[in-house]
């Protein structure tokens, strides 16, 4: 996948591919062939064909993260930029960690996930719908040549049959077990993973860090927070005020901390050199050319969600 951008003021972005040698991408200034851009190194300048010769111009570069999210084919709104990189921070996860995520969608948190844990790291990714689960894997493969595909591990079903089928009939004295294999003073040489299997179909045996997204993750919440480390967190993505609230009531009954509630504000501005046209004098001319344009852009980040930082205090 590369992404073509106008070289005009506007600068206009799409993204393109996978790259052939038959395919061909058109615009409204011509036909470009995918030959054209094939082998080009970044930020080469390539036209678009007519009938009657050349026209356009156009820059040719590899695609941001940022970039491929926003502008990769959807069949579910992603979770921006602006949130993915938020939750990355909240998680506080580091190379080598797991990570359980509910809600695959567009697999836009996904991909942010995966590079934060890196390649000794893993990303457990439930999707319930089976057509947005491929559509998912398919777009992690056409990213950076698939460069993510192996940090990320993608189930189908619902989250808790994913995990276990036994999570909440988990008595007491086995969680506190769990927590404490988990703890690096821990002297128990139990195998977590052996733990677990005895207890359930387990996709990891314990993680650093869990991501809901879903309506209703109180729901989920209990049979979950089991499977995650002593002191780790989750983070639930909200669209509205009133999950939160539901949230924060439900998490009353659980060991579970609501350390923090966010909204992340994306404003993006224009700076810029004025164009001050037909200057009275060559004084106000050389003072021109110092002025600057400073405002807000003209298609501001609205309200996206709500992020709900919980912290395990204890085992159940």
């Amino acid at each position: 996948m590369v992404l073509l951008r106008e070289s005009s003021k506007t600068g206009k972005a799409t993204l393109i591919g996978p790259l052939t040698l038959e395919g061909q991408y058109g615009t409204t200034k011509g036909i470009i062939p995918h030959a054209s851009i094939i082998g080009k190194p970044p930020r080469a300048r390539i036209k678009a064909e007519t009938k009657s010769g050349y026209n356009g111009q156009y820059i040719v570069q590899f695609p941001t993260l940022a970039d491929y999210v926003l502008l990769c084919t959807r069949q579910r709104t992603p979770i921006y930029p602006k949130d993915a990189s938020a939750i990355v921070s909240m998680l506080d996860i580091s190379d080598g960690d797991r990570v359980l995520e509910a809600g695959t969608g567009n697999a836009g948190l996904t991909m942010y996930l995966a590079r934060a844990v890196g390649q000794s790291g893993k990303v457990y990714t439930v999707e319930r719908n089976k057509p947005i689960l491929l559509h998912a894997q398919n777009l992690v493969a056409q990213f950076q040549r698939g460069s993510l595909l192996p940090n990320i591990s993608f189930h189908h079903g619902d989250l808790s049959n994913a995990i276990s089928e036994t999570a909440c009939s988990i008595d007491s004295s086995l969680a506190s077990k769990l927590d404490f294999v988990a703890n690096d003073s821990a002297t128990d040489q139990s195998d977590p993973e052996d733990l677990w299997k005895q207890h359930g179909n387990l996709i990891a045996p314990l993680f650093d860090g869990i991501v809901l997204d879903m309506p209703m993750p109180w729901i989920q919440l209990p049979r979950v927070f089991v499977f995650l480390k002593l002191d780790r967190f989750i983070v639930c993505y909200l669209p509205n005020i009133s999950q939160v609230m539901q949230l924060v009531r439900a998490c009353l009954r659980w060991p579970l901390i609501v350390e923090d509630v966010i909204e992340v504000d994306w404003r993006s501005w224009d700076v810029k050199a004025a164009a001050v046209r037909n200057p009275e004098n060559a004084a106000q001319a050389n003072e021109i050319n110092d002025a600057m344009v400073c405002r807000p852009s003209h298609n501001p980040m609205s309200h996206t969600a709500f992020l709900v930082k919980l912290r395990k205090c204890g085992g159940i």
